[in-house]
């Protein structure tokens, strides 16, 4: 299966006594490329299908579908001693964590980095590698089923062209970044990066995100947080996707109706038989539970949508942070997002003291970013 003349022929790991193997190898490295492929079409978890690494030398393909231990990846995922280098890693953290329980660090995520250096924001493996190595990088593979056994040599061929060209682009961007003296911002933004991913499974504060929550009152948002709370432990109990299960417009209209009895539950958008079936009890009960929460028990309100007026005030913010992003040759998104100048709008309206949200209130953002946009704020306020 090999790729090339200049491409390692891939090693596909399929027993425990190979993956030790590696990892002895890798144990002795200071960084190792990694990437992963995985299925997650009609289920709540992604499904690994395979997990490239490469150090340099020797690239291992290793199937978590016939290894049946796993634990020395695990241990060298959070050995301090190897910097784990991604290409946009939200996703691999999030399907390492599933099946291996732990979430890889230290971190270096090359699409992270290469927006610091110049590279533009959100820049694709391939597009990255062909503007800093030269390198066309096929992507022939991209909708494949990779929980089918036996895998294709077109397959693994594609995986170890995932993580070939990792470190190189590492090593590039380590040096510009050195340059830049921007090395501890990509430090911060790793380290936010695994808190979150620590901080994903919070099925309590789910309802936070269900588009038009702000409207309920407070006793109706308990409801919600109920439903959504019951929706994502009964979807990672039975692996399903959360909006297969019941649809958030589904859960909201409920907090919003209060429907008295099933024929009034099965009025609502998205109730389907399937669940009226198998829920509709469980969810009248939740329901009901909700709207008997005490006041002070209940969730804090949550905030109203943004006046229109308060348009132009995020327009002339966006303003100056695109001439910073233009000073510092960043793509302004790095810098601040649409959600963070929303932040600090509401802060300038609502609040005596305007506040910076927590994206922009410390570290190289606040140096960056966030003390300008405070004097803008305090300024136009």
């Amino acid at each position: 299966m090999s790729l090339d003349p200049v491409t390692p022929t891939p090693i596909l790991v399929t027993s425990t006594v190979q993956l030790q193997g590696c990892i002895e190898q890798l144990s002795q490295c200071d960084a190792v490329a990694i990437d992963t492929e995985f299925m997650r079409t009609d289920t709540f978890f992604p499904i690994l299908g395979l997990v490239q690494l490469y150090d340099g030398e020797t690239c291992w393909l290793i199937d978590p579908l016939e290894v049946s231990d796993l634990a020395a990846l695990a241990e060298m995922l959070v050995n301090p001693d190897i910097t784990k280098v991604f290409h946009s890693c939200s996703e691999d953290l999030e399907v390492l964590q599933h099946v291996l329980g732990c979430v890889p660090q230290p971190l270096f995520d090359t699409q992270v980095a290469a927006a610091m250096v110049g590279y533009g924001f959100s820049k694709g493996y391939a597009a990255l590698v062909d503007a800093m190595l030269g390198i066309h990088v096929p992507k022939g593979e991209t909708r494949s089923d990779w929980l089918k056994r036996p895998l294709r040599d077109a397959q693994l061929g594609y995986a170890a062209l995932d993580v070939y060209h990792l470190l190189p682009v590492y090593r590039q961007l380590c040096e510009s970044l050195s340059q830049l003296d921007r090395h501890t911002w990509v430090d911060e933004e790793m380290a936010s990066l695994i808190a979150k991913s620590a901080d994903r499974d919070d099925i309590d504060r789910y309802y936070l995100k269900v588009k038009g929550a702000w409207q309920l009152a407070p006793q109706r948002l308990a409801a919600l947080k109920l439903l959504c709370q019951w929706r994502e432990t009964e979807a990672r109990a039975r692996n399903r996707p959360r909006n297969r299960l019941v649809a958030d417009k589904t859960l909201l209209e409920m907090a919003i109706v209060n429907p008295q009895g099933k024929h009034a539950l099965v009025e609502i958008e998205g109730m389907h038989p399937g669940i009226m079936r198998r829920y509709a009890d469980t969810l009248l009960e939740l329901m009901d539970r909700g709207l008997k929460t005490d006041i002070a028990d209940c969730p804090a309100p949550l905030p109203e949508p943004l006046p229109r007026q308060a348009g132009d005030t995020i327009k002339q913010l966006k303003k100056v942070v695109v001439k910073q992003a233009e000073i510092l040759d960043l793509p302004p998104e790095v810098l601040a997002r649409k959600r963070d100048l929303e932040a600090l709008v509401r802060s300038m309206l609502e609040q005596s003291h305007t506040e910076l949200p927590a994206s922009m209130a410390n570290g190289w953002r606040y140096e960056a970013i966030g003390k300008i946009l405070l004097d803008t704020a305090n300024v136009s306020k």
